[in-house]
């Protein structure tokens, strides 16, 4: 099963996401369902970088990627507070959750608040 953790502060707003595992759909190079969340999770991840110009923390080796706002503590809250970045973000969970839906049990989407540091 494939979980994705989407990371939010106090506030609800996305500050990062974690994907982990392997869907377990289909054989290597034909797992539909690992197709669709992983281009779901990369096209987020150039998103911010490429087209917001936002700075992230990319994690990435078989079966993982992690991504969450860089740049500092105050660079982060700026990027966080865009209502781009977090369009950027909530389509991806929109995306994700769709998948969920039509393949429970290979998806799993979960939200997790975390701690900020000033």
């Amino acid at each position: 099963m494939i979980a994705v953790e989407v990371y939010r502060d106090a506030g609800g707003r996305v500050r990062g996401f974690r994907y982990s595992g392997h869907a377990d759909f289909g054989e290597h190079g034909e797992d539909i369902v690992c197709a669709a969340v992983s281009a779901i999770a990369q096209t987020t991840v150039l998103g911010l970088m490429r087209h917001l110009d936002v700075p992230v923390d990319v994690k990435q080796k078989p079966g993982l990627l992690e991504c969450r706002l860089a740049g500092g503590s105050r660079a982060a809250q700026e990027a966080a507070e865009n209502p781009a970045v977090q369009a950027l973000f909530e389509t991806m969970v929109l995306g994700v959750r769709e998948v969920e839906k039509q393949y429970p049990e290979h998806v799993r989407l979960r939200s997790k608040t975390i701690r900020q540091t000033r």
